[in-house]
């Protein structure tokens, strides 16, 4: 499960890296977000969707998210040490308004900001990895589908698509996955300290006979085989949230252990102890609800 993590950061480096130009078919109806002067939890997520069991798209994260106090989110290079760090290296830089603006005005360009939202293909491959963009304006967020990689190809030409269109999609995305058009706008790029996370206890751990793993005690009060709830029939995997003052608690443990890193409870008898996996959380994500269906 472990190598899962490291293996989606680095295809989601990759996907950052898509080629030039798009174009997009099929606008999007907004739903509404209540009323009044508070910001949401974010403003913008990038994320991949494919028909694959959740328990394998656990430590998928977003491309990138702008949080709602304006942070632009995004997974920093691959750290090449073995076995890796346990926790991704997420980094984060501030966007002004205006800069937020012009990504919304993009969106509108394109045509992306009416209609149902559905820019897919109609010949897109069974099984497909899709890109999906949850868009706050003016209050409601539009919920775009697409596919990244469907691109206007016009050789040396500007690339503009068609609004509306499937490859109006791609350009946006495009566009998100390299926000160098926004310098201007954006302000110096610092690690990104999550406030919460999303855990799996009891999950396949890393094998490396060579390498005996690291044992941490769980600082937690809850012990590791009630923490969370199991994602299915059997006793684990189990999914668990961790915010706030527990977040807090757990951080420091979180970032010293590495893949292979055993976890064993405060006062336990010396063993073996148990695998998870972790995956930071932004505001308003709950990825143990969104995957599995679990609520706190």
């Amino acid at each position: 499960m472990q190598r899962r993590l490291v293996t989606w950061i680095g295809l989601m480096a990759s996907a950052a890296i898509i080629g030039a130009c798009a174009g997009s078919a099929g606008p999007s109806a907004p739903t509404p977000s209540p009323s009044g002067p508070v910001a949401p939890a974010y403003r913008l997520r990038a994320t991949m969707t494919q028909a694959t069991p959740p328990l394998s798209r656990f430590g998928w994260l977003p491309l990138v998210a702008i949080t709602g106090d304006l942070q632009v989110v995004v997974a920093g290079p691959l750290i090449e040490l073995y076995p890796g760090p346990l926790l991704p290296n997420l980094q984060a830089q501030p966007i002004s308004a205006a800069g937020y603006a012009k990504i919304v005005e993009q969106a509108r360009t394109l045509g992306l900001l009416s209609g149902s939202g559905d820019f897919t293909p109609p010949d897109v491959a069974l099984g497909a990895s899709l890109g999906r963009v949850e868009l706050v304006v003016d209050g409601a967020t539009h919920e775009l589908t697409g596919d990244p990689s469907r691109l206007v190809r016009c050789g040396d030409a500007r690339c503009v698509p068609d609004p509306g269109t499937p490859e109006a999609f791609g350009a946006f995305w495009q566009a998100l996955s390299d926000m160098g058009w926004l310098k201007a706008d954006l302000g110096r790029q610092v690690p990104y300290v999550a406030g919460s996370y999303a855990i799996l206890v009891g999950v396949e751990p890393v094998e490396e006979p060579s390498l005996p793993p690291q044992v941490v005690v769980w600082p937690l009060d809850t012990p590791l085989a009630a923490f969370g709830k199991p994602i299915g029939n059997a006793p684990v995997p189990r999914c668990g949230t961790v915010r706030d003052a527990d977040a807090a608690t757990l951080r420091p443990a979180l970032a010293s252990a590495n893949q292979l890193t055993r976890w064993v409870d405060k006062d336990a008898a010396p063993g073996v102890g148990t695998a998870i996996q972790v995956r930071p959380m932004i505001p308003g994500e709950d990825v143990c609800q969104e995957l599995f269906g679990l609520v706190d």
